[in-house]
């Protein structure tokens, strides 16, 4: 009698247990942040970090019927892991601890609610450099600003963090990812564990699920804080790229299983990053590469992950089949032709003063030792993009189910692929575009150098006059088939209209003589 007594109390505590811990998954996630804001200062020597002011290409926001403005979100977050992240059967998660934080967010809205389109694209800021940088806003923002969309940029990491604080240690002051673990030391956490470095003892990287959770619950609720009160949102999307997109297969994967109720976002972009997920917590490891928990499952919200040439061998690694499942949408879309980082992602990122003043390099002075005197890829990876979120916007507000989309042509396994290439030196397969169909240039997925940033930057080589001379004999023999080929891909909405009248536009400007 005793023996049963205790395991049948054994069990009740167990069965409370897992209750705990499911309630503070799904409590952690669904609570409102406090909000400050908007932030004052909008001067030279007091502005917000990656402002469009003052990116390396600035964009008078005003003149283009839309208002900036900085706000700091103050919560208290979960930190996960994995019961046994090394079993790949084991998709059981826990809450470690809480602790508390202070995030900022930089929001790009309509100045007039009546232009606003009703979709606002939640974006993780890439941390890889050790500053916030905006890269779906460096590819999309014209695509953004032309229909209305607002835009969020959320900081990701506490690293970034310490940059902020670098650039304006005053404006910056309040944040905060402290590590609610006080007592996390290199001897009883020995290996920080993160995708592309920059952990700290003293900051948590695991923070970031609730923070970008109570963000989306911000946005949508009715909250006198919500500083879209005033604007009808209809769907709200989390997007990112790169390191953002690894943090995103986690955050879908992993933590929105527990959340209860409806999903934290209506949908997903993942770009040029999934394959792999990030580590739920910095003291324990990532499921390694090929375990069945990196594969992407959406759980009732859409979907679409995006490629590019140079990326889509590890994405090869948790390939899954696309579907219209109502419980489950999913698209996979690999772009020949881009590399993973081209000229666009250079143009929207802080200009090199604040860069600098944030201790860190541009991405131009990042990859100028890579080019070997060619150019950095000027390959349009908006194409693609752009392309993706009208397609999950239509999805998610009206039903509209995208298309399919052949995969890039290679030979090998996963990921060791090599791709097929034309007799031109472009890819072969994947989404298409005019530039890889009609080409006057060869367009390289990497310069085959062996540093991460030269693995990531391609290339545009030129044809010289006399191969340009043989491919196209007179202007009409160049445009007549450029244009064509952009509305056979602009058809099924693989091209924006934007960017298609854009794309016949550079055409009929480009020489070919």
């Amino acid at each position: 009698m005793t023996n049963r007594m205790a395991s049948l109390r054994l069990a009740t505590l167990l069965a409370l247990a897992v209750t705990i811990s499911t309630t503070a998954q799904a409590s952690g996630a669904r609570e409102i942040p406090s909000v400050t804001g908007p932030i004052a200062g909008n001067s030279p020597a007091n502005h917000a970090f990656d402002a469009a002011a003052y990116q390396a290409v600035p964009i008078d926001l005003g003149s283009r019927g839309y208002r900036e403005d900085e706000y700091f979100l103050s919560g208290t977050a979960n930190v996960y892991q994995y019961e046994d992240a090394a079993d790949p059967s084991d998709t059981t998660v826990t809450v470690l601890r809480r602790g508390p934080y202070t995030n900022r967010i930089l929001v790009r809205r309509p100045t007039d609610p009546g232009r606003f389109s009703g979709n606002v694209i939640v974006e993780l800021l890439n941390a890889t450099n050790n500053y916030d940088l905006p890269v779906l806003w460096s590819y999309d923002h014209d695509y953004f600003l032309s229909r209305g969309d607002i835009w969020i940029g959320i900081t990701s990491k506490p690293v970034t963090i310490a940059g902020l604080k670098t650039f304006n240690p005053v404006r910056y002051a309040p944040l905060s990812w402290d590590n609610p673990n006080k007592d996390e030391t290199a001897a009883t956490c020995p290996v920080l564990q993160t995708v592309v470095g920059g952990a700290s003892h003293a900051t948590e990287d695991g923070l970031l699920w609730d923070v970008l959770s109570q963000t989306g619950a911000l946005v949508r609720s009715h909250d006198a804080s919500n500083p879209l009160q005033q604007y009808r949102v209809r769907a709200v999307y989390a997007a990112g790229y790169s390191q953002s997109a690894i943090d995103l297969v986690a955050y879908i994967d992993a933590i929105t299983p527990g959340i209860s109720g409806a999903p934290p976002f209506d949908g997903y972009l993942v770009g040029s990053g999934f394959g792999i997920q990030a580590p739920l917590d910095q003291c324990s490891p990532a499921p390694l590469a090929g375990d069945p928990r990196n594969v992407l499952r959406s759980r009732n919200a859409a979907i679409i992950a995006t490629q590019s040439q140079t990326d889509y061998r590890d994405g090869r690694v948790a390939y899954r089949n696309d579907s219209d499942a109502a419980d489950d949408r999913f698209r996979l879309y690999e772009a020949a032709g881009p590399s993973h980082v081209v000229v666009e992602q250079t143009t929207s990122a802080a200009n090199a003063t604040d860069t600098h003043a944030a201790g860190g390099t541009t991405l131009v002075e990042d990859y100028a030792t890579c080019q070997a005197g060619a150019m950095l890829s000027t390959f349009p990876g908006r194409y693609l993009l752009d392309a993706s979120f009208a397609f999950l916007e239509s999805w998610v507000t009206q039903g509209r189910i995208p298309p399919h989309a052949s995969l890039i042509q290679s030979t090998g396994t996963a990921p060791a692929l090599i791709t097929l290439l034309d007799q031109n030196g472009n890819g072969l397969g994947g989404v298409r575009a005019p530039e890889l169909d009609v080409p006057v240039a060869t367009y390289t997925e990497s310069t085959g150098a062996s540093s991460l940033n030269c693995g990531l930057s391609g290339q545009v080589i030129a044809f010289d006059k006399a191969k340009l001379q043989a491919l196209y004999p007179s202007r009409v023999d160049y445009l007549a088939p450029f244009v064509g080929d952009t509305l056979s891909i602009a058809r099924p909405g693989f091209l924006t209209p934007d960017d298609a009248a854009e794309a016949i536009s550079a055409a009929a400007a480009r020489s070919i003589r």
